[in-house]
């Protein structure tokens, strides 16, 4: 289980230094990246069609009162 998770935690790594990558260097040199990376293009791609859904889950439409 702890190889799935050191998978799991590299590939969203490279996933989120991809999104970065995008930004300053171009959509094809993130692609790139990720295929070094043996990272599926899929995540990258997914995320730029609907950067809405991307991390909606870190989001709230109200704050939290704690």
């Amino acid at each position: 289980m702890m190889t799935q998770r050191r998978t799991d935690e590299q590939t969203a790594l490279a996933a989120e230094y991809a999104l970065y990558l995008v930004d300053i260097r171009g959509v094809d040199f993130a692609l790139k990246y990720l295929d070094t990376c043996n990272v599926s293009r899929a995540i990258l791609t997914r995320a730029l069609q609907s950067p809405e859904l991307r991390r909606h889950h870190e989001r709230r439409k109200q704050p939290r009162n704690d």
